[in-house]
């Protein structure tokens, strides 16, 4: 799994004078890993205006406005990818556009028997 951080400044690159080309980097990419079987899925997230944090303490539960921390970025969205490496997954991270602003992070998923702990 690919998570894609963002913030307010990063999201408005992709709609002013530079979105169209990061949009064809990002669209390419895109075509690219369809193509070659890796591309599983993936969402780009709301703003983070739109979050609820919930927590449950001594079995009552709080719903706050917000993401769970304050950050510089935020969870902005995700791929899913199927590589032969780890190596090929951090390699389609460091190609996809929102990387020259904010970082992504790379992360296998666990399999059922949870190795990976």
């Amino acid at each position: 799994m690919i998570m894609i951080y963002d913030n307010a400044q990063s999201r408005e690159l992709f709609t002013g004078p530079e979105g169209a080309a990061l949009m064809g980097d990002m669209e390419a990419l895109m075509a690219e890993l369809r193509d070659s079987g890796e591309y599983l899925g993936g969402e780009a997230l709301a703003d983070p205006a739109q979050t609820r944090s919930v927590r449950v303490v001594d079995g009552v539960p709080a719903v706050t406005d917000g993401p769970l921390a304050e950050a510089k970025e935020h969870f902005g969205g995700y791929l899913m990818v199927e590589c032969d490496s780890f190596e090929r997954a951090c390699e389609i991270a460091r190609r996809w556009p929102s990387a020259r602003f904010t970082p992504l992070e790379v992360r296998p998923l666990m399999s059922g028997g949870g190795e990976e702990m």
